[in-house]
C-alpha cells in the first residue's frame, strides 16, 4: 500500500509542479510585455499556451474519465473543470491577439491569472486528492506515464 501511495503522491505532485512551471512561464510573458519585448512575449506565450493545453489534454483524457468512472458522476467537479478549461482557452485567444497587436495585457492579464489561480487551487485542493484516494492503480499508471514529459520540462 505504501508503494501505491508514493505513486499517487508523485502524480499529484507532478501536476502541482507543472502548475508552478506554468505560472513561471506566464510571468515571463508579462515581464516581456512590460519591457516592450513583443517578439519575446509572443515566443514565451507560445510555450506557455502549448504547455497549458497539454496539461489540459492530460487531465481531460486521463484523469477526468477515470475520476468520473470511480465516482460514477459525469457532472460535478470534472464538468466544472472542463468548463473552466474552455473559459481559460478563450482568455488565451484574447491574450494572443493582444500580443500580436503589441498591446499590454493589463486587466485581461490580471483577470486571466486570477481565473487560472482559482482553477489550479480547486484542482490541487479538491480533485487531485480525490483522485489519489479513489482511482484504481491502472489509472495512476496511465496518468503517470503521460505526466513524465511534463515533469521533465519542469526541472
Amino acid at each position: 500500500m505504501l508503494e501505491a501511495q508514493a505513486e499517487v503522491e508523485s502524480v499529484s505532485l507532478m501536476l502541482q509542479l507543472h502548475h508552478r512551471r506554468l505560472d513561471e512561464l506566464f510571468d515571463r510573458v508579462e515581464i516581456a510585455t512590460e519591457i516592450g519585448s513583443w517578439s519575446e512575449a509572443r515566443r514565451e506565450f507560445g510555450q506557455f499556451r502549448t504547455s497549458l493545453e497539454e496539461h489540459f489534454r492530460i487531465e481531460e483524457e486521463f484523469m477526468f474519465p477515470s475520476f468520473e468512472a470511480f465516482t460514477r458522476a459525469l457532472g460535478g467537479p470534472t464538468a466544472a473543470m472542463r468548463a473552466e478549461h474552455c473559459e481559460i482557452g478563450r482568455f488565451l485567444d484574447v491574450i494572443e491577439h493582444l500580443l500580436r497587436d503589441e498591446q499590454p495585457l493589463g486587466e485581461i492579464g490580471a483577470a486571466f491569472e486570477a481565473i487560472l489561480d482559482t482553477h489550479n487551487a480547486k484542482e490541487e485542493q479538491g480533485l487531485y486528492p480525490l483522485f489519489e484516494r479513489h482511482a484504481p492503480p491502472e489509472a495512476y499508471s496511465a496518468l503517470d506515464l503521460e505526466l513524465r514529459p511534463l515533469s521533465a520540462g519542469a526541472r
